[in-house]
């Protein structure tokens, strides 16, 4: 009876031998295979034999991510999480794949966390940095790349890659340094001068910042940031017509909503009030529930005396963003102008006053919003409303 029990302990041995070493050949074959889905199900059944092994949810993971199956990555990602709970790399892992989703938040939570449990490994900061970057939190990144960088020299690529967001900090100083090291090394790339073009722009040196968009577009003829930020400083600087066409060519090159309403303000400037109507309807059909064009087209149509189409646009407006109080103003002008309504025209300009309007003045000014309140905006009803 004893030999058989000891013969028996030797078979389930083998057996356990042979059932680890089935699992760590399939999971060495895995890692060695370029096609996802045959690698997804390699790991599968090495996952079947080896419910804890962390490294083949982790490859798993990597694989569902090639193929965009998201969901199905990050489960696996956690997973790895959950089985290495003290491991830094995994949630830096998990923190690339919130980035590549671009779940920047996620992403700057795990870059986070992977730092608190290594501190020393400074490529998390590097993560770290380029998620607060696409966050617009400027200053953090800077704070990131500083440890990054610690007291390495900083090279061009990444020279060029932090230029930018110095500029988002409005920090020119430091952005002028970066830039000026690159010139010194021979730089003469669209990109360079379109970086000077951004801080003549941010100093109100619109001319300059003119001449430095116009050196980036001379050298890259497909720059779009040039000729967006081209397009903002002529509109500052009054040359509507140059305006107008830097904004047709990057429409050409972007034929994005925001670039759409941003040409829209220009015709409507230019009183072209047809052409600006298209240009929001435009905008409206790329992104049907941006509040913004909306308006815009409401106040268009109300040059174009199309009352209806107003009142409809603005109400939109209002249920997308019932925030903002422009549309509010612009709906109070609808129903004076057509109607003579004072309940309603003092009902909408006491909410955009309740939503922090304060450009008063503009209501007096035939230029600006004044002919939409002719004669009731020289009571004293009208500046009580506005002034209480």
């Amino acid at each position: 009876m004893r030999n058989i029990l000891i013969t028996l302990l030797c078979v389930t041995s083998l057996f356990s031998a042979g059932f680890a070493q089935t699992a760590a050949q399939l999971f060495t074959q895995a890692k060695s295979e370029k096609n996802p889905n045959t690698q997804i199900k390699l790991l599968n059944k090495v996952i079947a034999k080896s419910p804890r092994l962390a490294d083949a949810y982790h490859y798993r993971a990597d694989a569902y991510l090639s193929l965009g199956r998201n969901k199905q990555a990050l489960a696996d990602y956690s997973k790895t999480i959950s089985l290495r709970p003290k491991d830094a790399f995994r949630y830096y892992a998990r923190g690339l794949a919130y980035q590549k989703m671009g779940r920047f938040s996620l992403a700057q939570a795990d870059f986070t966390k992977a730092i608190a449990l290594k501190p020393a490994y400074r490529n998390f900061y590097l993560a770290r940095a380029r998620a607060n970057v696409s966050l617009e939190k400027y200053e953090a990144a800077l704070r990131d790349y500083k440890k990054y960088f610690g007291k390495r020299k900083i090279s061009a690529s990444m020279s060029k890659e932090i230029i930018p967001v110095y500029l988002g900090a409005y920090r020119y100083e430091e952005a002028i340094q970066q830039l000026e090291q690159l010139q010194a090394a021979g730089d003469d790339s669209a990109d360079l001068y379109f970086w000077w073009g951004r801080i003549y722009s941010g100093q109100n040196r619109l001319d300059e910042a003119v001449s430095a968009y116009s050196k980036a577009i001379n050298r890259n003829p497909s720059h779009a940031q040039a000729y967006r930020y081209r397009a903002g400083a002529f509109k500052d600087m009054g040359d509507k017509p140059a305006a107008l066409e830097d904004y047709t060519v990057l429409l050409k090159l972007q034929p994005e909503a925001i670039f759409y309403n941003r040409r829209g303000l220009v015709y409507e400037e230019m009183k072209q009030f047809k052409e600006a109507a298209q240009d929001y309807t435009r905008a409206i059909e790329l992104l049907p529930k941006w509040a913004i064009p909306y308006n815009n087209r409401g106040f268009v149509k109300m040059h174009l005396k199309d009352w209806e189409g107003a009142k409809a646009d603005l109400e939109t407006a209002i249920r997308l963003d019932g925030s903002s109080p422009t549309p509010y103003v612009n709906l109070a002008g609808v129903y004076w102008i057509t109607k003579k309504d004072r309940k309603n025209t003092y009902d909408n300009l006491d909410k955009a006053v309740r939503r922090n309007f304060r450009n008063f003045e503009s209501l007096y000014d035939e230029e600006q919003k004044g002919w939409m309140f002719k004669n009731i905006n020289k009571t004293a009803q009208f500046r009580a409303v506005l002034y209480k």
